[in-house]
């Protein structure tokens, strides 16, 4: 029953992707678009693309920092194919998070402890994403007649900061008392003591301040690096938008591909772009095309990590 509730799910956000990339599509002109990906400046596009490898190797990086302070020596080399595969999750299962499954299910080989692996996988996940928001937030104050002129802009602002405030409830210590008192067995038990295992383990980083401050450099950094991927693809495309409207935008583009209404982003993501552009006089075939060099840039690198997956010994 759950399997099929699962499958329907997935085919009903399938549904919702195609019917708004359809409905996108069939109000642009196509040979638009087409002109527009042809007429690229293909340097910018190489050094975007390069800058794939940069990223991966920063997580693994992060990742092997976030995981010291809980007794696991991770390889970085180890990592990075980890985190290369997962891109292949990320792009062909019906979520964002499924390369994030993927890499606690092969940190935990490494660790012992699917629990552990979990929660160091999440933090680091968690913390990009906050660092995320927190560009936009701050490019925004200083870009404050963007956020008027985009009204997709304060409401996905709001969405993050809503995500957060609940994430932080999380880690309350009344929250943290509440799951030490399960009830004596059965399936919420067991759930509560997981959970509160997984806390532990975040909650932990208060005895590692200086590995966590580290990692947190190495985030800003990634960051840093995700922002600039998006900067030379529209360089190369010709958009002529401010860079430092870039930490405004894109943090929110990538959030609002999270929420999970579409097959990973797929159809939303190039409504943003269009809505995004829109204010900047660029036209919806040059969001449509800068969206299809994303989605193609990112399907080659989850290639590559198909490709590591069937050669990988272990």
């Amino acid at each position: 029953m759950a399997g099929r509730r699962k499958t329907l799910g997935t085919l009903l956000k399938l549904a919702i992707s195609l019917g708004i990339l359809a409905w996108i599509l069939s109000r642009q002109d196509l040979a638009a678009i087409v002109r527009h990906l042809r007429g690229a400046a293909w340097p910018w596009l190489a050094v975007a693309f390069a800058l794939n490898a940069v990223g991966l190797l920063i997580r693994a990086y992060r990742w092997r920092i976030l995981a010291l302070p809980h007794g696991d020596d991770l390889p970085v080399a180890f990592l990075f194919r980890s985190c290369l595969i997962g891109e292949f999750f990320n792009n062909f299962l019906p979520t964002r998070f499924g390369g994030d499954a993927y890499r606690i299910w092969d940190g935990s080989r490494q660790s012992k402890s699917i629990v552990r692996s979990s929660a160091i996988v999440v933090v680091e996940r968690m913390s990009g994403i906050l660092i995320l928001f927190l560009f936009a937030l701050v490019a925004s104050l200083l870009r404050l007649d963007m956020v008027q002129r985009v009204p997709l802009i304060a409401a996905s602002l709001g969405l993050g900061l809503g995500g957060f405030v609940l994430l932080g409830l999380f880690f309350l210590p009344a929250v943290g008392r509440l799951l030490r008192r399960p009830p004596a067995s059965g399936f919420l038990r067991t759930v509560m003591l997981k959970a509160a295992e997984f806390r532990d383990v975040i909650v932990g980083y208060r005895n590692h301040p200086r590995d966590f401050l580290r990692a947190t450099g190495w985030a800003l950094l990634l960051q840093l690096n995700v922002i600039l991927y998006y900067i030379l693809i529209g360089r190369a495309l010709g958009l002529g938008v401010p860079a430092l409207d870039y930490f405004v935008f894109i943090p929110l583009v990538l959030l609002i591909q999270l929420v999970p209404i579409s097959l990973n982003g797929l159809g939303v993501r190039e409504w943003a772009y269009i809505e995004v552009f829109r204010s900047y006089g660029v036209t919806p075939e040059m969001a449509v095309a800068f969206s299809f060099v994303e989605v193609a840039f990112g399907l080659l690198v989850s290639v590559a990590g198909g490709i590591l997956l069937a050669t990988r010994k272990k």
